[in-house]
This record gives structure tokens, C-alpha cells and sequence, in this order.
């Protein structure tokens, strides 16, 4: 079960409530006004249940706005605590994630491999 908040500072995860990116999970809050806090009693397992929501693009009948889009707690967080998604759909999003967070992990490093070979005389 997930529990939204608007005002606590430190949370499990976050989920962007204003904005383009509205309804998308975060695990670091990029502003203090523009995420909902979210309480998990299985943050990592219900972090990719709400990005997979968000990825499929069912979130979007809830957002509202036209200037500034937007999500509602209360539409946000019935519609979360409703849908279940199958275990083999999680398991398979954080190996992906696993993946993508290795291989950018990769690219870092061949950056800094890059710009030492680039600042040798």
C-alpha cells in the first residue's frame, strides 16, 4: 500500500505531481513542491509498480491542466493502490533497470577515460 504526502521531506520515493513529467516516479525529490512523498511498505516493489504505470501511459487520464499539467493526490493515489501489476512484470522492470544503471555506470567511466585522453599533451 502506497501512502502520498505533500509535506513530508525525506521519503521512500517520490512521483512528480506538476509538469511534463507528472505521474513519473524519482527516487531523489528534484523540488521540494513539485513531487508527492511516498510511503511504501515495499518502496522498491512499489516504485516499479508506479513506473510502470506512468511508462504505460495510464496515468495520463488523470492529470489535469492545460498550462501547467498536473496530478491530484487523491486520483494519484486510488489509482496506484488499485491496479496490480504481475510479479513477473516487476521482476523483469528492475532487471532492466539493474541493466540500464550498469551500463550507465559504463559510460561514465568511458567518459572520464575520454576527457583524461583529451587532456594529455
Amino acid at each position: 500500500m502506497m501512502k502520498l504526502s505533500t509535506t513530508r521531506k525525506e521519503s521512500d520515493f517520490y512521483i512528480a505531481r506538476v509538469g511534463s513529467k507528472a505521474g513519473m516516479p524519482m527516487w531523489d525529490n528534484y523540488t521540494s513542491n513539485n513531487a508527492f512523498s511516498v510511503e511504501s511498505d515495499n518502496p522498491k516493489n512499489d516504485f516499479q509498480i508506479a513506473l510502470h504505470l506512468y511508462r504505460s501511459g495510464k496515468l495520463k487520464y488523470y492529470i489535469v491542466g492545460t498550462c501547467q499539467p498536473s496530478l491530484r493526490k487523491r486520483d494519484l493515489e486510488k489509482f496506484l493502490n488499485s491496479h496490480n501489476v504481475s510479479n513477473n512484470t516487476i521482476k523483469d522492470m528492475i532487471f532492466i533497470d539493474n541493466l540500464i544503471n550498469t551500463k550507465e555506470l559504463e559510460i561514465e567511466k568511458l567518459k572520464e577515460l575520454q576527457s583524461a585522453i583529451a587532456s594529455k599533451k
